[in-house]
């Protein structure tokens, strides 16, 4: 049987994967309230330089974290000060080590109730303290956990970090106490790395030394954010990683080196792996690296063996090497990326012949085409987009990669030597990454920059995977027509998108609003989009959940009113346009008069127009079709003159099929008494059909008791309401008042802060609720159905 551990492997993920999907496994609740003072004691196992806002400051990772109870302390501060005394027949590495046996075995003296789940934590030291690696600290800061993703698309922190081990952060945390102990080894390859670091700044240009620093050091933190968005968007951030490439470089380098010396194989294997693991060691010794290394010291030891070095079978291994330490890696997209580009790497000698043969250029297209191929799940189910220029960008930016990184390498130890020699040999360097910037800008002004296909369904994915082991088998087989048949129908199913239908999702952005509407058959529309308590709302909420959509363009965006928590995602969309991948067909604002038209609606108007999106004014019968939805504006007449942004909120009025539906924006006051006035009369024969209960309500004003008040309620009488507000948030929405007349009403309500986004659809003649998050009220399920 060919490749035994390959098959073992394979069978080891998928039933990785069946354990992981169908055994709960979301992150455990710390059991701490958000922004408390508490004090965490822990080894340092990793830090590194971070900006925070803007300020660059030392985070540390503390391993086997313990958050004291308040009375603990001034003890555990005098343990670590003594331990190094404490044991005084032991070298000070083993003071720690038995301070931490101690600590653990004594666990529940010291630790908060309800926090014995934190194993790991991150500290946000506020001063100027730098305690060296493997020492005790102990820590004081404010907690904060890290966040569960509310909306489809969002980035869920907390996940993330459990992979790592950490369960929340300390902000503007200070070191209290320090154990005299520490791992000299590690703290010496830290040193290292900082001095280096400082090297490369003092050579190149700030932009040029960010991106070097990520290269050469793992310094991502730094990274310039710009450099860093052109690369994302254009597909090569992956170069900014330490990888194979670098390990090959540097190892293999180091390795004929040793060769060339005549240093013994065994002699010679045994030095280029420990280069490679201080390597390691020094830039954080990420998944890409863990799997280079193990990869690399199999290959060394084939050599040395006189056995065949197979990649696929190395993979394998630091694969099972991996995932038998933590298995929810298979979750996390750095490695299934760098598994995903080795395994078509891996598999390029079985397919190659499909290829076109002498022309060297379009065979390397190819190659880099079924590498990405390998990938293109991973991005989409990511990123939910792909950048079709990657593949030819890959292959003028990774051939320049072993020049960029040889200039790296010998500009700091020229730096070493004479400073100046160090700035004279950063110079090619420069012109590389100038030459990368100028591709990759070029790439982003041509047509069809990005493939927004939204997350692909887990049967696609299934479906995919199947299709390509079977181009795979077909290769073999040199049946050529299939192999490409095979080819083209598994990227043309992952693209495809199955139709969703109708749609309403209100997303949780906060203290805010947003609404997007999918009219099932193309048609999408956003109703407001902005927070008070959330920054960069857009960023982080917005345009990930509509590319997890598959939305590359809005037809229209209605604006209710121009206060900061239902414009700020708009105007970021508007002032980044052209660099989120979202287009926007027209901007609707509220029809009101010059007089009451404030600052923040003339600037969202000017930023419109700067970025080529028509602005139109809407009043009181206005109306617009798209196939089986119609939306009625039944709020502000023509030139309203309103007393607050508030009253003169857009109100919309949709309906398809035998679904009704109201926006109120933040409707209170005169617009409201106007809006019930001119309902009741337009129900009555003024050319509005309205039905005896509407299906939903967008609750007014974040649910305030100053709105949607009995007359309203009693004309629309609705079946649910939707609430958006955040969190805790310090206007105390949505105001009890309002949940009573509602549930006086029979009406079922759905509070983003509960429930994070909420999903209603329309599916032959119900309406199918569904909540994102678990923290839905008991009797409010996730997802229900409602005649």
């Amino acid at each position: 049987m060919r490749r035994p551990l390959c098959l073992i492997g394979l069978a080891f993920v998928v039933a990785l994967l069946l354990g992981i999907n169908l055994i709960p496994h979301d992150a455990p609740d710390c059991g701490l309230p958000d922004g408390e003072t508490v004090a965490a004691v822990g080894r340092v196992e990793w830090k590194e330089h971070r900006i925070s806002g803007s300020e660059e400051i030392l985070v540390i990772t503390l391993e086997q974290a313990i958050i004291l109870k308040p009375d603990q302390r001034s003890v555990l501060k005098q343990i670590i000060e003594d331990s190094d005394t404490a044991f005084s027949n032991s070298i000070a590495a083993d003071s720690v080590k038995k301070t931490e046996t101690y600590l653990k075995e004594n666990r529940e003296i010291f630790c908060l109730e309800d926090t014995e789940e934190i194993r790991g934590i991150l500290c946000y030291l506020g001063g100027e303290e730098n305690p060296a690696m493997g020492s005790l600290v102990l820590v004081e800061g404010k907690f904060r956990p890290f966040s569960h993703a509310t909306n489809p698309g969002e980035f869920d922190a907390a996940d993330y970090y459990r992979v790592a081990g950490q369960q929340g952060r300390l902000m503007k945390a200070a070191c209290l106490a320090e154990s005299g102990g520490f791992s000299d080894f590690r703290e010496s390859l830290y040193r290292c790395r900082e001095y280096l670091s400082l090297l490369l700044g003092a050579c190149y240009p700030e932009r040029e030394a960010s991106v070097m620093g990520a290269m050469l050091l793992g310094e991502k933190a730094m990274l310039d954010e710009e450099v860093k968005s052109l690369y994302q968007r254009n597909g090569i951030i992956h170069i900014l990683a330490i990888s194979g490439l670098h390990l090959s470089i540097l190892g293999m380098g180091f390795h004929r080196l040793l060769q060339r010396l005549c240093v013994p194989k065994l002699v010679n294997i045994i030095l280029s792996v420990a280069l490679m693991y201080c390597y390691g060691m020094m830039t954080g010794m990420g998944i890409s690296v863990v799997r280079a290394l193990v990869m690399f010291g199999l290959k060394l030891c084939a050599d040395l063996c006189g056995r065949t070095y197979d990649l696929l079978t190395a993979m394998a291994a630091a694969a099972l090497l991996i995932l038998v330490q933590q298995p929810l890696y298979l979750t996390q997209s750095g490695f299934l990326f760098s598994f995903g580009a080795v395994c078509g790497i891996g598999l390029l000698p079985s397919v190659s012949q499909q290829f076109p043969s002498g022309n060297r250029v379009l065979k390397g297209v190819f190659t880099g085409g079924w590498i990405s191929l390998c990938t293109l799940p991973v991005y989409l189910c990511f990123y939910y987009e792909f950048p079709p220029y990657s593949v030819l960008l890959n292959l003028i930016v990774i051939p320049c990669m072993g020049a960029l990184l040889l200039s790296g390498i010998a500009v700091m130890g020229a730096a070493v030597c004479f400073m100046p020699l160090g700035r004279l040999a950063a110079i090619p360097g420069v012109w590389i990454l100038a030459f990368y910037e100028k591709c990759a800008a070029f790439c982003l002004k041509l047509p069809g920059q990005r493939w927004v296909t939204g997350r692909p369904q887990d049967w696609q994915l299934a479906v995919f995977l199947a299709l390509l082991a079977a181009a795979v088998f077909l290769a073999g087989k040199r049946k050529k027509g299939y192999f490409w048949c095979a080819v083209f129908g598994a990227v043309f199913l992952l693209g495809f998108r199955v139709p969703r239908g109708f749609e309403i999702t209100m997303l949780d952005i906060g203290q805010g609003d947003c609404i997007y509407l999918s009219d099932g058959q193309g048609g999408h529309y956003l109703i407001d989009g902005g927070s008070s308590d959330r920054k960069e709302v857009e960023t982080y909420q917005i345009v990930p959940f509509l590319k997890y959509r598959g939305v590359g363009r809005l037809n229209a965006v209605f604006v209710t009113h121009s206060d900061a928590d239902h414009i700020s995602g708009i105007k970021g969309l508007l002032q980044d346009y052209g660099e989120t991948g979202i287009e926007i067909g027209c901007l609707f604002l509220p029809d009101v008069a010059q007089e009451s038209r404030d600052e923040a609606y003339r600037t969202l108007g000017e930023l419109s127009r700067d970025a080529g999106v028509p602005v139109r004014y809407l009043h009181a019968g206005d109306r617009m079709q798209s196939g089986r939805v119609m939306l009625t504006c039944l709020h502000p007449i023509e030139n309203y003159v309103n007393q607050n942004a508030n009253a003169g909120s857009t109100v919309l009025y949709l309906t398809y099929e035998n679904f009704s539906a109201l926006f109120t924006g933040d409707l209170e006051g005169e617009g409201e008494t106007l809006v019930t006035e001119r309902l009741t009369c337009m129900g009555e024969g003024g050319g509005l059909h309205m039905p005896q209960r509407i299906t939903l309500l967008k609750t007014a004003h974040h649910g305030s008791k100053n709105a949607t008040g009995e007359a309203l309620l009693a004309l629309v009488n609705p079946r649910m309401a939707l609430i958006s507000a955040g969190r805790d948030n310090t206007y105390g929405h949505p105001h009890q008042e309002t949940l009573e007349r509602l549930e006086s009403r029979g009406c079922l309500t759905y509070q983003t802060p509960l429930s994070g986004a909420v999903t209603v659809r329309v599916r032959g003649g119900r309406v199918w609720v569904e909540a994102y998050t678990a923290r839905v009220r008991e009797e409010e399920p996730p997802k229900s159905a409602i005649d």
